[in-house]
Parts: C-alpha cells; sequence; structure tokens
C-alpha cells in the first residue's frame, strides 16, 4: 500500500500526529521501567494521552484527504522517509534523564503550538488543539518538576541531565527553520520560537542546568522525511504486528 498526502493543510495535520505517536511510542517502552509504580503509570498515561491525540489528528487529516486512508494505514504502512515527525522525539530511552530532557523541550514546544493552533481556522484542529491542551500542561508539570529533582539532586543526576540536554539540542533547530506550510499553519511561528527559547532557559536556569551550544547533526530537515538512525528500529517494532497479520481483527 502507496500512502500520499497530497493536499497541504492534510500534510501539516500529519507532521502534528506523526510527532504525537512516534513520542507515545517511545513512551510506550518505559512501561514497566519506571523508576516507580507511580512514575510507571504516569509515563504510561502520557503515552495513551499522545496516542489518542494522534489518533484524532490523523482523522482530521483523513477527512481533509477524502478519507483515503484511515489513521492505521497512515501509522502502520508508511515507511521511515514518509514520516514528517520531529527528530527529537524518536530519540530514544538512553536512561530516565533522556525520557525527561526529551520531554520537557517537547513540551514546552508543544504547550505553545497547540496554544496557538487553539485560534486556528480548521475549526477541528482548533477545538482538538483546546482539548489537547490540558494533557500537555499535565505532561509538562511533569516533567518541569523532573528536571528540577534531577537538576538540583546529586552530582550523578546533574550531570545525567545536562549529558542528555547536551545530546538532545541537536534536534532542536530544525524545529525553527519554518518553511511556507508551517508559516500558513502556524499562526506566529516567530512567537512559537521566542517562547520556547525563553522558558527552557528559565527552567534549566532553576535546575542548575544550561543550554549549551551544540552543532546539529548534518542530516536533512524532518520537512522532507529525513530521519536519525533510530527511527527505522523504531518502526520495525511498532509496525511489526499490522504487517505481519495484515488481516487480524483487534
Amino acid at each position: 500500500m502507496k500512502i500520499t498526502i497530497e493536499n497541504k493543510d492534510a500534510m501539516s495535520v500529519i507532521r502534528l500526529a506523526d510527532t504525537s505517536v512516534i513520542l507515545a511510542q517511545r513512551l510506550a517502552e518505559m512501561c514497566s521501567n519506571g523508576l516507580t509504580l507511580e512514575e510507571d503509570i504516569a509515563l504510561s498515561n502520557i503515552s495513551l494521552d499522545l496516542f489518542g491525540r494522534a489518533d484524532e489528528l490523523y482523522k482530521i487529516a483523513a477527512r481533509i484527504e477524502g478519507n483515503k486512508f484511515t489513521p492505521d494505514e497512515y501509522v502502520f504502512h508508511r515507511n521511515e522517509r514518509e514520516y514528517y515527525n520531529i527528530k527529537l522525539v524518536e530519540q530514544p530511552n538512553h536512561d530516565f534523564a533522556w525520557v525527561i530532557a526529551r520531554q520537557l523541550l517537547h513540551d514546552i514546544y508543544a504547550k505553545e503550538l497547540f496554544t496557538q493552533l487553539s485560534t486556528s481556522s480548521n475549526h477541528e484542529v482548533a477545538g482538538l488543539s483546546q482539548k489537547v491542551l490540558k494533557e500537555i500542561k499535565y505532561s509538562y508539570m511533569h516533567s518541569h518538576d523532573w528536571t528540577n529533582r534531577l537538576g538540583l539532586g546529586t552530582a550523578e543526576s546533574n550531570e545525567r541531565m545536562q549529558r542528555a540536554l547536551d545530546h538532545l539540542m541537536k534536534y532542536v533547530d530544525e524545529l525553527f527553520n519554518f518553511d511556507e506550510l508551517d508559516k500558513k499553519f502556524i499562526p506566529d511561528p516567530e512567537k512559537l520560537k521566542a517562547v520556547w527559547f525563553s522558558e527552557v532557559d528559565k527552567i534549566l536556569g532553576e535546575s542548575n542546568l544550561k543550554r549549551n551550544a551544540v552543532a546539529p547533526p548534518s542530516m536533512r530537515d524532518f520537512r522532507e522525511g529525513f530521519h536519525s538512525e533510530h527511527m527505522g528500529h523504531l518502526l520495525s517494532i511498532m509496525q511489526f504486528l499490522p504487517r505481519a497479520y495484515p488481516d487480524a481483527k483487534w
């Protein structure tokens, strides 16, 4: 099955959906691997929120495209180069500090992005954005709290958190290399960038952490379907069952 996305408005929504579903998959990998039972449940709940968000976004994209494909087909029948998520969210769960650092950087981005999209001219996108902002704010409180705790905790927790941030910052520049589709879809992309940097610097400063200048990787942009080496491995796990048993009913 060849999945093609022809409508530009649908592509804007697909980018959001792809980012949500890939981050959801990464957090799902933390199920039974949390620091405590409470943390295990927290990460699993955030993962479920993201899966639900992705499903609703794929439904909106499908309607824009005339319902040629279902949400499941978008998720399970596209290859790596046909995904358009930000590279940040596909980075692996190297340790708990990486999980929290990745989540914080994403949550600050998502909070401002969906705040802006809550006034979108697409009423379905606007309505969904208003709903998911409650979920994003919960996730943001969680990642903010853990950033404080790890940054201000032991020497080792601070070092691990700083190391995670230094690696993940490589994937931030491309978020703000806005193309014409971004500028059409996002009401104020420059405000999104300014808010992100301001809030990241504030939280890291209060947590005894730094936003160090890190050179981005020499690879092309996620908007063109280019990813890190981790994406293919993630998809092979996420897509295995539906592709192995295409006629199965769950």
